[in-house]
This record gives structure tokens, C-alpha cells and sequence, in this order.
């Protein structure tokens, strides 16, 4: 990215904010940002909530007879739970963000705020971009280690009974 100094807002270049059309497109853009934004941090309160649970019910979880996977008591689970409320609210955030910065950008035409504002929808995009990725890999990871068990076990995992 070009750094912020070495623009020169008043080139002879016509301006996107001064036109109709860019601005309400930017416009319904930036509200519609705000919306994703808000809706993100609202699933990440709900994720919260249940993450808290998970931690006040884990040893009931623990207790049932024959629980098929050891591992998955209240806080493992709730640990989980965090860690994708975590991972929800910072593309949450960037989409806010941008979405504040489109608007202030909208309202002053100052175009310094339409490139911080572009550099949030960057970093949105970047991080889902990532995720995505590490998703797609561990996919990939898991498919595989399951073919291999599978392979080794001569297609006969044993299931517990419930």
C-alpha cells in the first residue's frame, strides 16, 4: 500500500467521493457493513453465553455413562466455544471499522478516510481469507488422518456402545 503521505489529495484526478453515483453505492455499502458488523458482535455475545454454559454444565457432561468422547467435558467445549468467539469478532470488528471510516469518509470527502477505510475491508478480507485457508487445510488434514485410522484398523473402528 502506498503510504498515506505521498498522497496528494489535491491532484488534478477527480474525486470518487464527489460523485453520485460512487457515493451511494459507498453509501449502502458502509450500511451494510455496519449491519454485518453489529449482527457479528450480537453472534459473538450468543457464542460467549454458550461458552459460559458449557463451563457451568461441563461435570454434568462428564458424569453420563458411556460418553462416547472422553474429552468433550464443559471445559474443553467451553474452551472451544471462546476460542471461536474469538475468531468471530475480529472480522466483525474490521467490517465495523470499515464501515465507521466509509461513512466519516462519505461525510467529510476527505479521501485519507476512504483509504483507511479500504485498508479495513483489506484487513476484513485478509483475515477471512486466512481462515479460510486453515479451515480448508485441516479439512484436508482430518479427511486424511480418517483414511489412514480407517486403513489401519482394516475399515473396523470399534464405536462404543450407548
Amino acid at each position: 500500500m502506498e503510504p498515506l503521505d505521498s498522497i496528494n489529495p489535491d491532484s488534478q484526478q477527480p474525486s470518487l467521493l464527489k460523485t453520485d453515483y460512487v457515493r451511494q453505492m459507498l453509501s449502502t455499502t458502509a450500511k451494510w457493513a455496519k449491519f454485518l458488523g453489529i449482527i457479528g458482535f450480537i453472534a459473538c455475545g450468543f457464542v460467549i453465553l454458550a461458552a459460559l454454559s458449557m463451563f457451568t454444565l461441563g461435570n454434568t457432561l462428564s458424569e453420563i455413562p458411556n460418553m462416547p468422547v472422553a474429552f468433550m467435558t464443559g471445559g474443553f467445549l467451553g474452551t472451544m466455544y471462546l476460542l471461536a468467539a474469538a475468531l468471530y469478532f475480529f472480522p466483525s470488528r474490521y467490517l465495523y471499522q470499515f464501515a465507521e471510516k466509509l461513512n466519516l469518509a462519505l461525510q467529510s470527502e476527505d479521501e485519507t478516510q476512504l483509504i483507511l477505510a479500504l485498508d479495513k475491508n483489506k484487513s476484513f478480507f485478509k483475515f477471512v481469507g486466512i481462515m479460510t485457508l486453515i479451515t480448508v487445510c485441516l479439512y484436508v488434514f482430518f479427511f486424511i488422518a480418517f483414511m489412514v485410522i480407517q486403513v489401519a484398523f482394516g475399515g473396523n473402528i470399534v464405536t462404543p456402545q450407548l
